[in-house]
């Protein structure tokens, strides 16, 4: 598995400033985050059930090298690590290749631990945590359904994956995924909608080009639908013109 820890590669060739080569080994909770889901609540205005589960965050452990030049680049290293690692922020995305890359948006939980030097060796524990703990695709897919049509679109994946709707010309929204209705008073062209926290913002919001609140045109009773990985039948009953934009999600 090769890996790229907040924008720096970290499996061959990354290399600080005193020659040291950083290297990712392994990871714990990658492949088997420790999960407890439940349904969204079914009252309120955002709509009734959500068509997403959400869980608690999701921890990650990432062990690796660093392999020195000479004894003193190693000390030098283990000065460096026990301060700060390199590229490392406080929220950014570590990225597995495996072979399909896949992202996961995480922050730091704690400073990074690092054994003392073993001749010109050390090892590192970072700890991280991702309080979306979902992983993307690292690219969006982009399906785009016209009023009164209705589109049939294969989605890859795992979990269903939160949607981000923008309205290509003016209209209503009446919008069918896998069951699920979202409904809406006329939206002018640009509208956006955002189905929860796997976009930027993290909550479900509805907003004109220029920001503007535009929740309260939400017609009831409606869901908000996700992305069901495998055939999904996208059915738009109002009259705008839609973009969906989503990205394949994995547990």
């Amino acid at each position: 598995m090769r890996w790229t820890l907040f924008g720096v590669p970290a499996n061959t060739d990354a290399t600080d400033p005193d020659g040291c080569s950083w290297t990712v080994a392994s990871s714990d909770g990658w492949d088997a985050p420790d999960q407890r889901t439940q349904l969204d609540s079914p009252t309120g205005r955002d709509g009734q059930r959500a068509s997403n589960m959400y869980a608690e965050g999701r921890q990650v452990v990432v062990k690796g090298l660093i392999l020195a030049p000479s004894d003193d680049a190693a000390w030098k290293a283990y000065d460096r690590a026990t301060s700060t690692m390199p590229g490392l922020r406080s929220v950014g995305d570590i990225t597995a290749y495996e072979p399909v890359p896949k992202s996961l948006t995480v922050v730091q939980a704690g400073p990074p631990r690092v054994s003392k030097p073993l001749g010109r060796t050390l090892n590192y524990w970072l700890t991280l945590v991702a309080e979306y703990p979902w992983k993307r695709a690292l690219a969006a897919t982009t399906v785009t359904v016209g009023g009164g049509a209705t589109v049939s679109h294969t989605a890859a994946g795992t979990f269903p994956a939160e949607i981000e709707v923008t309205l290509t010309s003016g209209g209503t929204v009446d919008l069918t995924i896998a069951g699920l209705r979202l409904r809406t008073a006329s939206l002018p062209s640009g509208a956006v909608l955002t189905s929860g926290p796997g976009f930027t913002r993290p909550k479900r919001t509805i907003r004109s080009s220029t920001g503007a609140n535009l929740f309260g045109s939400i017609v009831q009773p409606m869901q908000w639908p996700a992305m069901v990985p495998g055939v999904n039948s996208i059915h738009q009953a109002g009259t705008a013109n839609l973009s969906i934009r989503y990205f394949p999600t994995y547990a």
